[in-house]
């Protein structure tokens, strides 16, 4: 490969403008996370962005692009007085955006790392450059660490970020839950809702059904959530808008998946996932708590899980979060890392300075508080976000002619 030029592309129509080389590279880079595609980060920038500019690195070979990393700037004010140029991903923030990072082509990833690092060094148009849930396996890291740790214009340091559960498919969905921790409590449970009436099954995604599907998940999510002052996830009004625009344009793709529970009638469980070649991400799941009782949400899963495997699916991806019914399946974990790179500057460090402090306190607020007292404070917090966002009271039926 020649080497490589680096261009930025700057502002609102950034997007708009590469979306048709951000698709086809994209398709070529068949490792990088689902959260990279330009369906993903239009529809974030277009519904959370706000305060924003888009700043969005490229590589380039023969014109060909082989490398981008999307980047967005906001300025903050320093502790020193002196406003922040700060840079981070864009698609992350409020989303959960997990392995975010330079994608590239397949077998261009190091090369076109190491230019758009080079590049960023170089120019040096930033204050503050934070980088939250790059995998810790990111052939971006050694780029990253060694030239900002050679760099006299920066420091740069590195912070546990979040630990994303997975499970390796290695055979049929039969065999895969045979080999589950759980594997005769979930036929039981299974065995227990097939004989109610109307049990079925069902997976959305069509275009046209998807925006029904992803209603029915928020109203079962929500409910799910009601009794603990709503879900951290989904309680801004703003984040439920970008879902709506991003299942849409990932169903285009052919990207997204709902997979739901029906019985007596009703949508009692719905699984939000993104198909992505070998590997699936599961994002959410909601169910009605009426149903807990049957471990409609386990069940749901399992299902989900046997279905990957015979679809072909080598990795079933539980991204962020250390909850133990993921690990009722999951064989091991990928930890994500928080990259912070500062300028050298007096306002710079004092800028670090703050982060890391911020990070320490909510450590520490964690280890000392009763457990009631932390539960009370995430309540009160999701409350404030919720913005009296409805939440239905009765069972939750399908808004339009059920799939």
């Amino acid at each position: 490969m020649s080497r490589l030029s680096v261009t930025e592309e700057r502002g609102p129509g950034a997007l708009a403008s590469l979306r048709a080389e951000w698709q086809a590279l994209f398709g070529r880079a068949q490792s990088a996370s689902a959260f990279l595609g330009w369906e993903w980060i239009s529809a974030w920038y277009s519904q959370l962005g706000q305060g924003l500019t888009p700043r969005i690195f490229c590589a380039r070979s023969g014109g060909v692009l082989v490398g981008l990393l999307p980047l967005g700037e906001e300025h903050r004010g320093g502790r020193l007085g002196k406003r922040i140029r700060l840079l981070s991903f864009l698609g992350e923030r409020f989303v959960g955006g997990d392995y975010l990072d330079v994608l590239a082509q397949r077998g261009a990833e190091y090369e076109a790392a190491a230019a758009i690092v080079e590049h960023l060094e170089r120019e040096q148009s930033f204050d503050a450059l934070r980088l939250d849930g790059i995998a810790g396996d990111s052939l971006s890291l050694p780029v990253l660490t060694s030239r900002f740790g050679e760099s006299k214009a920066y420091e740069h340091s590195l912070l546990p970020y979040e630990v994303c559960p997975y499970l390796q498919l290695r055979g049929s969905g039969e065999a895969t839950v045979d080999a589950s921790r759980r594997a005769h409590e979930f036929r039981r449970k299974l065995r227990q809702m097939a004989s109610l009436p109307g049990f079925s099954t069902a997976v959305v995604t069509r275009a046209d059904e998807v925006p029904a599907a992803l209603e029915r998940f928020f109203m079962l999510h929500d409910r799910r959530w009601a009794g603990q002052g709503g879900s951290d996830a989904m309680a801004r009004p703003s984040v439920k808008a970008f879902h709506r625009d991003a299942v849409q344009k990932l169903a285009i793709s052919g990207a997204v998946r709902f997979e739901e529970i029906w019985a007596e009638g009703r949508c009692v469980a719905s699984l939000y996932g993104i198909d992505r070649g070998e590997r699936f991400f599961f994002y959410q799941c909601g169910y009605d708590p009426d149903w807990a009782k049957r471990s409609v949400g386990f069940v749901r899963l399992g299902l989900s899980i046997a279905d990957a495997a015979d679809r072909g699916v080598k990795v079933y991806d539980f991204l962020r979060g250390s909850e133990a019914y993921k690990f009722d399946w999951a064989e091991g974990a990928r930890t994500t890392l928080s990259v912070r790179i500062t300028s050298r500057s007096a306002a710079g460090r004092a800028f670090l300075a703050g982060e890391n402090l911020r990070a320490a306190a909510k450590l520490t607020a964690k280890a000392i508080l009763p457990m009631g007292a932390v539960d009370m404070i995430r309540r009160r917090r999701r409350r404030e976000q919720r913005k009296e966002w409805p939440v239905p009271a009765g069972p939750v039926r399908a808004p339009v002619e059920r799939p």
